[in-house]
């Protein structure tokens, strides 16, 4: 019996380390977000669709070159007058039918040159703007992706160790109204202590429940990333330092945001696109001159059959060559009110691009400053709950040494409990509040990589295996 026990701990013991084993890394979720993320996978089509414009706008400034060919075979009957001799030479009109059998065949190759087109060289100019302002917001959302992929990692792990500490709030909530029961029992306290007690008891089980389902829900946003389940993951270790942001000026990484920030890069590209587009729709009033040169060769053969014959029917047969070189200026002398309505809406558009850019730089500004404050705040923040770990650990065990002298009441423990689980819950958030604050500052600052999620992962460490205990 004791070798069946002792062969089962070993299997146990074996099927833990591979689970660990399967553990799954940040950088392991990470690529696989890279891989699955539909909204990822969205901005890569759409970067895709946008960078074509460029060259769209530039078929404009290019020859244009069309080739065309035709065969074709055709027959008709035609009725009329034609002249007939006869034997004294006279000529007599008559009725006759003419059947005529026609091959065709048709070849032509025409090219054409913008010569002086100044609207198709500002669309040109737009194109190349809106590639970069494609490249920008892809850049973004690859960022993105990073600070959703890391938020949502560490609040799973946030998640299972506010649960962790709200299981340990139970178990001793738990062992306290075991003990009051105890008391009461043998009448040393009142019904009141047990009560008291019992409220906190089902008060710390309610809460329980709130966190597994908080869990629950961080561990759906992360599977949604990568459209897959992780129940497993690699978690902080204690020794992660929190450490003020480099560099610790506010103003330089404001400057660096303005220079970087791939939100404001987009915002600036689309103004200028549009700059560029109102100057086309502009110079749509201009003249506009193309060059253009056509070949084409035009070879007919066919029968002509008259009915009576009168000996004057030839066939249809002739080839013709030709080349034609043309330049052609055109200006539109009214079309409508159209040309006009055109252009002051470009330039509104581009009034309304200006503004919005107007507006992200002092997001950025603002947003850059804010994060450089949340991360000073988080570092300050996580030393002082640290420390509120051990003051509130202290003041419990001075609270029960003193409910067993009768100094402190049962209500006085219990809230010297709730206060150190408190303590440890309000650590945890502000570690991860750290970690997701300093990737939002670099996000703002456009220095933020795939690198950052490489140096966070190795700040990572196996779960902790759970203990097996055997019965003798």
């Amino acid at each position: 019996m004791i070798a069946k026990r002792h062969l089962l701990s070993i299997s146990n013991a074996a099927l833990l380390s591979s689970h660990l084993v399967q553990a799954d890394t940040l950088l392991d979720v990470y690529e696989l977000a890279v891989k699955n993320d539909p909204q990822l996978q969205a901005a890569q089509a759409s970067y895709r669709a946008n960078i074509e414009t460029e060259n769209l706008s530039r078929a404009g400034l290019l020859p244009q070159i069309t080739a065309q060919a035709y065969y074709q075979d055709s027959e008709s009957d035609s009725q009329g007058k034609g002249l007939q001799s006869d034997s004294l030479g006279n000529f007599n009109i008559i009725d006759q039918t003419t059947v005529t059998d026609t091959d065709s065949e048709f070849y032509s190759v025409s090219l054409s040159q913008p010569l002086f087109d100044l609207p198709a060289w500002f669309s040109f100019q737009a194109g190349k703007k809106v590639s970069e302002q494609a490249e920008a917001q892809l850049a973004y959302e690859q960022q993105q992706l990073i600070v959703r992929t890391a938020e949502a990692y560490f609040n799973v792990l946030r998640g299972s160790e506010n649960l962790d500490a709200s299981k340990a709030e139970e178990r001793a909530a738990k062992r306290q109204l075991e003990q009051t029961q105890q008391r009461f029992d043998v009448g040393l306290i009142a019904i009141t202590d047990v009560h008291e007690a019992r409220a906190v008891f089902d008060s710390t089980v309610a809460q329980r429940y709130g966190f597994e389902g908080t869990l629950a829900i961080a561990r759906e946003n992360l599977s949604n990333l990568t459209g897959q389940e992780h129940n497993n993951l690699w978690s902080l270790k204690t020794d992660f330092p929190i450490t003020m942001p480099e560099p610790a000026s506010r103003a330089e990484w404001v400057d660096f945001a303005l220079a970087n920030n791939k939100l404001l890069q987009v915002s600036n590209a689309g103004a200028s696109s549009a700059y560029e587009t109102a100057q086309s729709k502009k110079m749509e009033h201009l003249p506009k001159v193309v060059g253009s040169f056509t070949t084409s060769k035009n070879d007919v053969d066919g029968t002509n059959i008259v009915r009576p014959d009168s000996g004057f029917a030839l066939p249809p047969e002739t080839y013709t060559e030709s080349d034609a070189l043309r330049v052609t200026l055109t200006m539109p002398l009214f079309a409508g009110g159209a040309i006009s309505a055109g252009r002051r809406q470009a330039y509104e558009q581009y009034n309304a691009a200006n503004y919005n850019a107007q507006t992200t730089q002092r997001q950025v500004i603002t947003g850059t400053r804010a994060q450089h404050i949340a991360v000073y705040t988080d570092v300050q923040t996580v030393n002082a709950r640290k420390q509120n770990i051990i003051s509130t650990r202290s003041a419990l065990d001075a609270t029960e040494a003193g409910y067993e002298v009768g100094t402190r009441n049962i209500v006085d423990v219990l809230d010297a409990q709730r206060r150190l689980y408190g303590a440890m819950r309000d650590y945890t958030n502000a570690r991860y509040d750290y970690v997701i604050d300093v990737l939002k500052l670099k996000l703002n600052a456009g220095t933020l990589s795939p690198a950052d999620i490489i140096a966070l992962n190795k700040w990572l460490q196996l779960p902790k295996p759970i203990s097996l205990k055997e019965n003798s």
